[in-house]
């Protein structure tokens, strides 16, 4: 008598076909391979072995490594938020004596200026700006001089560069705050010695991101090596060697990998200053387009808080970690959220949209696309995905 076969066995025969069929361990296709997407859905990442965990933050589907059999899920999009990589930025402030002097450059009686001192305009800036950015920058602090009230600069810093550093700043800033406003204790302007420290501090960071440095200062820097040991001078001003010299370690930091930025507090009037700040903003490797100076001048508080907001905008990553994306998905699209608040895909493209860096760990915006990121336009960046042949679709979904 002949047997029929197994029911439990029809029924696997049946399911098997069912299902993604995805594997973690499927081979890539070829490195570079085409990958598109639009806002009718569909796109191809073109390259699998993405890192991240798997199925953090998931959204919008049932997409994920199979636990058992091939048909143990379905193949529908999912959706993870992935977030630029925050630019780690040391701040390099001046805190000499001629701070506590105002916006004209005018000493003022009985202590200095107080309220109305170069000082409290530019930490009034810095304290706003940094409060409310600190979540998407790493801020670390350091002034100058730090050792002493002359000449000294230490190797530390006065805040690391981390994430949520705003009240750290803060209570820096307060720590070198007389009452009335002004510096405390002001110092000379060793501005050379200070950046060389910022650039040897910065080589101890050990994490990815991309490394600044802003230069807030009020003039020509001083402290040239050997003053005040056998006559030379530790405050002549103007000092054509030593700002040389400044501009060499602003340099030395740029091939290091550490750009500088600089900001000018009150110096648009003093020619002497005006000329050094430019050449320290070019030596740094981003000088400010468009405008009168090379450096960035302003004269206020409130000129320096939309400085320091461009420069923030000018550096926003545009190195995006897929820390929380899962790996192994071919069929990718990223999208981004539009300045109108509506999805669209990035194209997958190395002149104008996105690409994998070297690993796979990140997704580094190109062109316009990184363009739109600073600007503003681009915001809440996406990883959405599916198994081959599914169509992920970004907006106008049904």
């Amino acid at each position: 008598m002949r047997r029929l076969p197994n029911p439990l066995f029809l029924l696997l025969l049946l399911l098997g076909p069912v299902g993604c069929a995805f594997s973690p361990g499927e081979p890539p296709p070829p490195t570079g391979a085409a990958g598109s997407g639009d806002s009718s859905g569909g796109g191809s990442g073109g390259v699998t072995g993405l890192t991240g965990g798997a199925g953090q933050g998931l959204t919008g589907g049932d997409v994920g490594p199979p636990s058992g059999t091939a048909g143990s899920m379905s193949c529908g999009q999912a959706t993870v938020p992935i977030m630029p990589l925050p630019p780690d930025i040391l701040i390099v402030e001046d805190r000499s004596g001629s701070m506590d002097n105002d916006q004209n450059d005018t000493a003022c009686q009985n202590g200095g200026c107080g309220a109305a001192s170069k000082w409290a305009l530019i930490t009034a800036a810095i304290n706003q700006v940094v409060s409310t950015t600190d979540t998407t920058v790493n801020w670390g602090l350091k002034f100058f001089a730090d050792a002493d009230n002359q000449c000294g600069v230490n190797a530390n810093v006065a805040v690391p560069v981390a994430s949520g550093s705003g009240p750290a700043v803060a209570t820096a800033i307060t720590g070198s705050t007389k009452a009335n406003g002004g510096v405390n204790n002001g110092s000379y302007t060793p501005t050379r010695a200070a950046i060389n420290a910022a650039t040897a501090y910065m080589g101890t960071l050990t994490d990815t991101n991309p490394k600044y440095i802003l230069l807030a200062t009020d003039g020509l820097p001083n402290c040239p090596d050997g003053c005040g040991n056998g006559g030379m001078s530790c405050t002549t001003t103007p000092n054509a060697a030593e700002t040389t010299a400044v501009e060499t370690a602003i340099t030395a930091a740029q091939t290091a990998g550490y750009k500088t930025f600089v900001v000018g507090i009150a110096t648009a009037n003093d020619m002497a200053a005006n000329a050094a700040l430019n050449g320290f903003a070019t030596s740094g490797g981003e000088p400010q387009t468009g405008a009168a100076t090379s450096y960035y001048s302003v004269n206020d508080t409130a000129t320096l808080v939309a400085a320091l907001n461009k420069i923030v905008g000018i550096i926003a990553s545009c190195t995006i970690s897929l820390s929380t994306a899962p790996a192994g998905f071919s069929n990718v699209v990223i999208s981004a959220t539009d300045a109108n608040g509506n999805p669209v895909p990035i194209p997958m493209d190395p002149t104008n949209g996105w690409s994998y860096d070297a690993n796979k760990a990140n997704i580094i915006l190109n062109g316009t696309a990184c363009t739109d990121l600073q600007s503003g336009s681009y915001s809440d960046f996406k990883f959405n995905y599916a198994c081959d042949g599914v169509t992920i679709c970004i907006d106008n979904c049904k």
